[in-house]
């Protein structure tokens, strides 16, 4: 046992600060090499994103000290629980206990068999579902510090600006490739380095509220500086914070025009509906300037659109009603998933199962492939259960409660802006997956729990010096 002044964190505290610069780098490079390999659904690249968080999830605990401060030992319950269910539906188990489950009588052939209709996919699944787990622990360390977590913030946001150009010089360029690869898909969209545009989009609708929230922290810091100094001042573009609200407002527009020319319907709606939140919890503070700053964005975004050309984007909101009312459309998928879910609502048909075992109920699409559900609440129920999936859903609820009573309730300004960006992202991403499967694909799984890790570390208490300011 060694004193508290012999702890190597405590006693060395440059060494301390190089390994959770260490971190934040592996977290950004992560998170940034899963968004380029596209969207983290090519399997190898996607490796050295898991084997990279790994490694450093073993570093920490191999390392004498802890993380300062360490994390809250109830944030460990869900994820330990959900891996648990995991590693249960890979067990083998008794033919004879399996098969009285509903639906397990194919097993009766073979002497032992797991819950999981199709194990392979529940490993590979769980692979991701640990690297989403141990960037949430990341995120929630880095988000600490309020260095750390300005410079986790400007990369994610600077990512999403990458992503936005690169996708609008696929629109506008009308070169639709992915660095080497040729589209084969969504060739008349933006798309970035993802292959499904629903996909980029809901990646840039869980950025976006960071840039606007920006936008709006900037501005009041503008204010209060003003007011300070007696209100009036020359040169008011020449003024940094000026020049600082404009460019965060800038960067919100490129983000809501690279949504828009993605031409996904439910991309933009939950990008809307976000920002709605956003500027309508702003409003309860009964201050001016969010709306200022609201019509700013909704003007200029507009102006952009519409030099550029929206038309192609609102054509897809012209066939929406004869697309739904089809007997082949989202919609039609999601009967066959119920169906599932009723025959195994305790432990589900396994995690990533969704592909194999709908082939038992697919009534529509008979001639394609249908690897996913197209609504992650329906999906996730049928992989692991009803309560696996209202337990996972209840904690992400949890974690946005917590971020709005940070925004409501907390002292300073910067901690509130990140609480109440975390509030519009997590709201985008939750609307978005009711008619997709953002949370299937690796990269937004990964930002959403990087997300969901700022999130309640800024619902922490906060430091003297983070209440300051």
């Amino acid at each position: 046992m060694t004193a508290r002044g012999d702890d190597p964190a405590l006693t060395n505290p440059i060494s301390a600060d190089l390994r959770m610069r260490a971190v934040e780098t592996s977290l950004i490079v992560g998170v940034v090499l899963a968004v380029a390999a596209f969207g983290g659904t090519e399997p190898i690249s996607f490796a050295v994103v898991e084997i990279l968080f790994f490694s450093v999830a073993f570093w920490l605990l191999l390392r004498p000290g802890s993380p300062s401060p360490p994390v809250r030992a109830n944030y460990f319950v869900v994820p330990a629980l959900l891996t648990a269910l995991v590693l249960l539906q890979l067990c083998p188990f008794p033919a004879r206990f399996l098969s009285r489950f509903a639906g397990r009588g194919n097993y009766l052939g073979a002497r032992f068999s797991t819950l999981s209709f199709a194990p392979y996919n529940s490993r590979n699944e769980l692979l991701i579902l640990l690297t989403c787990f141990v960037a949430f622990y990341l995120a929630y360390i880095v988000s600490q510090d309020r260095g750390r977590k300005q410079r986790l913030i400007f990369a994610l946001v600077a990512l999403g600006v990458a992503e936005a150009f690169y996708g609008l010089a696929q629109y506008l360029m009308n070169v639709q490739k992915i660095f080497w690869y040729t589209k084969k898909y969504d060739l008349e969209e933006a798309t970035g380095t993802y292959i499904n545009r629903n996909h980029f989009a809901g990646f840039l609708e869980m950025v976006l509220p960071f840039a606007v929230c920006l936008a709006i922290y900037e501005g009041e810091k503008l204010l209060a500086r003003r007011k300070h100094r007696g209100g009036r001042a020359t040169m008011l573009t020449s003024d940094v914070k000026t020049q600082a609200v404009i460019l965060w407002l800038a960067v919100a527009v490129v983000l809501m025009a690279a949504i828009v020319f993605s031409r996904s319907r439910m991309g933009l709606l939950a990008a809307c509906a976000s920002l709605l939140v956003v500027f309508g919890l702003k409003m309860l503070r009964r201050k001016a300037l969010p709306v200022v700053l609201g019509v700013a964005f909704v003007a200029l975004s507009l102006c952009l659109a519409v030099w550029i050309g929206v038309r192609p984007a609102l054509s897809r909101f012209e066939s929406l009603r004869q697309e739904f009312s089809g007997n082949e459309s989202r919609l039609s998928m999601w009967p066959g998933t119920l169906k599932l879910i009723a025959e195994h609502p305790i432990v589900g048909t396994g995690l990533g199962t969704f592909p194999v075992v709908y082939t038992e109920v697919q009534t529509t699409f008979l001639t394609q492939f249908v690897n996913h559900a197209h609504n992650d609440y329906l999906e996730i129920s049928s992989d692991l259960g009803i309560p696996a999936a209202l337990l996972l859903f209840a904690s992400i609820l949890y974690a946005l409660v917590r971020a709005a009573r940070t925004f409501l309730h907390g002292e300073g300004k910067y901690t509130p802006a990140v609480s109440l960006a975390c509030v519009g992202s997590i709201v985008a991403i939750l609307l978005h997956s009711f008619t997709d499967f953002n949370l299937h694909i690796p990269a937004n799984a990964l930002l959403f729990a990087v997300i969901l890790g700022l999130a309640l570390a800024s619902s922490s208490k906060l430091a003297p010096a983070e209440a300051a300011s």
